[in-house]
């Protein structure tokens, strides 16, 4: 797909979201699959507005996203009549396009695993910090924002991957670039992102100060993005047996995505009740109150019944969790296993270390005798050598 293709691209995240195949979204829209396949890869162009609403309507595209990808904007002028028009014009032609390419680029690499959108991601990051230097205009500030969520979105895929270190800089320059611009979003999630890296690390005490760092800005931000800040501070506080802690974080992240509209924010950064009652259920896990996730889990069944192969893929290994630490062993090694072999098919190390997590839990308690545990110690260990 086209750095072009934004609406190509909106099309394809919102179908995947909702556990669409191109052929039921084409029964719904009157086309067939491969009309449906042509316009999400930005061959065939919609140049009528009946069929873009129409499309817009079966997928649950808001307006405010469509502004956002520019469908509904008017054309800029293109021709500069003195040198800061110049720079004016260069930041319109790379700013166009790129907001919703950017945004929705998490998504479409979290749905595809497609490595295109890493090196899309690269161009842009290097295509807007030579502009941002070099530069000057009334679109400066527009082109950091930008910038600073390209940073966002592949500072996000090196955390799957497990590269902290090149995580940890990516946010710190997202950070600096939302100081630059004073947007309190952009500022809030940075901190957020580099609290969950030291969470990971098992920093506690440094990865809740960071957090709290965060609430000025927050305090400013978004409904979504409060959201998010409370939801890794609950992943946080879970695994150190901090109860009330986290049952204050979720259950503010809870109240928040109520609250908060399916706007391009909330579908990029999958901000939506599923997501947050996943989170309440896998830190209930932690806290070794699984029979309390076990119930969440019966919820989340029904209102995600159709899955994308990623977001499969994670489901089975926190429900493994669940399961496994209530004494199901069976069902959770099943699971585990399920999920090891979605997360070796999508390359996530990330979600491979949250089944050897389980399995180190699980090897200390005197569930560790049991045959099963041996079957997922051998599965980590290839899984381990295939990423």
């Amino acid at each position: 797909m086209s750095e072009e293709n934004a609406f190509g691209k909106l099309v394809l995240a919102a179908r995947t979201q909702r556990g669409w195949t191109q052929e039921e979204v084409a029964e719904k829209w009157g086309h067939t699959r491969e009309y449906v396949s042509q316009v999400e890869r930005g061959i065939r162009k919609l140049e009528k507005w009946e069929e873009v609403e129409r499309l817009a309507e079966i997928l649950e595209i808001t307006s405010a996203r469509l502004d956002a990808i520019g469908k509904s904007l008017p054309k800029h002028k293109s021709v500069a009549q003195s040198p800061s028009e110049a720079d004016d014009v260069l930041f319109q032609a790379l700013l166009e396009p790129s907001l919703a390419t950017v945004k929705l680029s998490w998504l479409i690499w979290y749905s595809e695993n497609n490595n295109l959108i890493v090196s899309s991601l690269d161009d842009w990051i290097e295509k807007l910090n030579n502009a941002t230097t070099q530069y000057r205009g009334q679109f400066l500030r527009s082109a950091q924002q930008i910038l600073a969520y390209a940073y966002e979105m592949k500072g996000k895929i090196l955390f799957d991957r497990l590269h902290y270190d090149a995580a940890m800089g990516h946010f710190s320059t997202m950070l600096t670039l939302g100081e630059e611009v004073g947007d309190h979003d952009i500022m809030t999630l940075a901190m957020t992102y580099q609290g969950d890296i030291l969470r990971k690390r098992g920093l506690y005490e440094t990865a809740v100060r960071r957090l709290e760092a965060a609430k000025p800005s927050a305090d400013q931000a978004c409904l979504c993005v409060k959201g998010i800040r409370w939801v890794v501070l609950a992943r946080g506080h879970a695994p150190y047996g901090q109860e009330e802690r986290f049952k204050e974080a979720i259950n503010n992240a809870l109240e928040l995505v109520r609250e908060t509209p399916e706007d391009l924010n909330a579908l990029c950064n999958q901000f939506n009740l599923v997501e947050v009652l996943q989170e309440q259920a896998q830190g209930y896990s932690m806290l070794w109150k699984p029979e309390k996730a076990l119930e969440i889990y019966k919820q989340t069944d029904l209102m995600r019944p159709v899955r994308s192969l990623r977001d499969l893929g994670s489901y089975s290994i926190i429900k493994a969790q669940a399961h496994a630490y209530s004494g199901n062993i069976e069902d959770g090694v099943t699971l585990a296993l399920r999920g090891l072999d979605l997360a070796n098919q999508y390359h996530s190390k990330r979600h491979v270390s949250r089944v050897q997590i389980m399995y180190d839990r699980l090897n200390v308690t005197s569930m560790s005798t049991h045959p099963r545990l041996r079957d997922l110690k051998e599965a980590l260990y290839k899984a381990q050598r295939t990423l």
